[in-house]
């Protein structure tokens, strides 16, 4: 009498670990990331299923923005870099380079 009830359910339970597309797993880096934009954009990333690395860079400030991220629980790996010497580090084998630019509010 309750099989009918279960053989449904027993299916769609196998059916949601059914995938027919590649997953992807990208490489981001964002350069700025400890600005206005580069912050809610780094977390926006950070909760992205796609992103697998997050690698933040900016001159100052990038290791506090990476130990905040790093407080969320997502598969996304965050590493930080600051400085013109650590550019190169944080831009290794990255997908997709973000730089979220723009005039400073003092200068503007």
């Amino acid at each position: 009498m309750f099989s009918r009830f279960v053989q449904p359910q027993l299916i769609a339970c196998q059916a949601k670990n059914l995938s027919t597309s590649a997953q992807n797993h990208a490489k981001v880096m964002v350069a700025g990331a400890s600005g206005g934009i580069g912050q809610p954009l780094s977390l926006l990333l950070k909760q992205s299923p796609l992103v697998d690395h997050l690698s933040l860079y900016d001159i100052v400030h990038t290791p506090g923005v990476a130990a905040d991220l790093s407080h969320i629980e997502t598969k996304a790996h965050v590493k930080a870099f600051n400085g013109a010497e650590q550019l190169k580090d944080s831009l290794k084998g990255a997908e997709v380079v973000i730089i979220p630019g723009g005039v400073l509010a003092s200068l503007a």
